[in-house]
């Protein structure tokens, strides 16, 4: 199965939240995990926060970002090319999706296939996919 991750999605690999057991399950389930490039930043945005809301200390801000660079590694990171632009542009003007979000959108609706599943938290973009790809909600109740 392609596993289509969002940062909602990956962030909980990294610091431990409610959602993190669920996101593991699909993280150990698929067999390729695809996200956008955009998931890098956001991640280390992500982590920033933890760290300066104190959530996570310095050590392991410095620990998280090593993880998350080798989480990355395992996966296929997709680059925001012309044509991915103008859809995620659409999918923005369409749904009232932030930029990322809307890249992300169009990034699952490109590689996620029948077969594929596309996690998030994010109930724009759930909603956004919803009509063409199977989805997983990651704070809903098992």
């Amino acid at each position: 199965m392609i596993l289509y991750l969002d940062t909602s999605a990956l962030v909980p690999l990294l610091v431990a939240e409610p959602t993190s057991a669920r996101c593991r399950r699909l993280w150990d389930d698929a067999d390729d995990v695809v996200s956008s490039v955009a998931l890098r930043p956001e991640a280390a945005s992500a982590l920033w926060r933890a760290r300066h809301s104190g959530r996570i200390s310095a050590v392991q801000h410095t620990e998280l970002l090593d993880h998350l660079a080798e989480l990355t590694g395992q996966m296929h990171l997709v680059v925001v090319d012309d044509r991915l632009s103008r859809r995620a542009a659409d999918l923005a003007s369409a749904h009232g999706l932030r930029g990322y979000d809307a890249v992300h959108a169009a990034t699952a609706l490109m590689v996620v296939g029948q077969e594929g599943l596309a996690a998030s938290g994010d109930r724009s973009l759930l909603a956004t996919w919803q009509a063409h790809l199977a989805t997983c909600d990651i704070g809903a109740a098992t």
